[in-house]
């Protein structure tokens, strides 16, 4: 078979299976390396466990880095009366719900104080039905402007939902800075990107419970589609490597057939010349002796050999 992939054409065609492989084996590590270059570095874990002043995650009328969102802060300030609402579709151990959302006005970021206390949307806690809620909201007005200082969890606003569908359409849906913000009865001097998740310092009114957060995923994170890519160019290169050995194979059995029918046509031949000259010994009478017949076939096989 090494013959048969010697043959020209067969090493021309090797050359050409050669270049498309190893413009598959490219492929292939381009897809490995944006994989891995496009990875998510993994979080540091020390910094979703250590609580901060808020002051050093965000300040009023800035935006949330990314880094800090979802981190641990500390804040003081207090809740403004009358200015609570209820944020629907909030699931809490698989059970759907609501939560109540505050109000908090900063007095003191841990960085600095401020005279004219800012706003932020404070995720208080979560109620299983809206009339659960309604109740802490009456029993947390009736508390006043309360200072406290609080343990909490800074996290990025998300997109307003609309509620057309909703049998309130002015339910709210999603918790959006914004979109809270303007619900408010009072008015504040500056305004946070971000809200705020409860975590303690308040003594949640009955039939409230406290929001269980999702822990951040702290792991490298890489994209599978491009691994997937990888893996399927190197199959597409064993492929082209696979089909050029099995197109020698074929033109090798080829070879080998051609060879065998000739073999064959060769054998029968031979009896066919043997069986013609018995066939004329015999047609002489019977007369000749055994040394003609010997010469006969000598001379048949000398024929054979020449034609050969």
């Amino acid at each position: 078979m090494l013959k048969t992939a010697c043959k020209p054409k067969w090493l021309a065609i090797l050359l050409l299976a050669l270049a498309v492989i190893s413009a598959f084996v490219w492929l292939s590590k381009w897809q490995l390396d944006s994989a891995f270059n496009s990875a998510t570095a993994a979080a540091d874990e020390s910094a979703y466990k250590t609580r901060v002043p808020l002051g050093d995650l965000v300040e009023p009328s800035k935006g949330l880095v990314e880094e800090s969102a979802a981190r641990p802060a500390s804040v003081t300030g207090h809740l403004v009366a009358g200015d609570y609402a209820i944020v629907d579709g909030r699931i809490q151990d698989g059970e759907t719900g609501v939560w109540v959302v505050g109000h908090f006005a900063v007095t003191n970021d841990g960085v600095q104080d401020f005279a004219d206390a800012p706003g932020i949307p404070l995720a208080i806690g979560w109620a299983p039905d809206d009339a659960t809620a309604n109740q802490a909201i009456e029993a947390l007005d009736a508390r006043g402007d309360a200072s406290a200082a609080l343990d909490v969890k800074v996290e990025a606003g998300q997109s307003p939902e609309s509620a057309r569908n909703e049998t309130d359409p002015q339910r709210i849906l999603s918790m959006a800075p914004g979109q809270l913000i303007n619900t408010w009865q009072t008015p504040a001097p500056a305004y946070y990107s971000a809200w705020l998740l409860h975590e303690s310092g308040l003594e949640l009114p009955e039939g409230l419970q406290t929001i269980h957060a999702v822990d951040i995923d702290t792991s490298t994170q890489i994209d599978l589609l491009n691994i997937f890519y990888a893996i399927e160019w190197i199959v597409f290169a064993v492929m082209a490597l696979y089909v050029w050995f099995r197109l020698v194979r074929d033109d090798y059995l080829n070879d080998q057939h051609e060879r065998s029918d000739a073999v064959v046509a060769e054998q029968v031949r031979r009896e066919l010349l043997r069986e013609l000259a018995r066939d004329r010994k015999l047609g002489t009478g019977g007369g000749a002796s055994a040394a003609d017949a010997a010469t006969s076939d000598t001379a048949t096989d000398r024929d054979h050999e020449e034609n050969e």
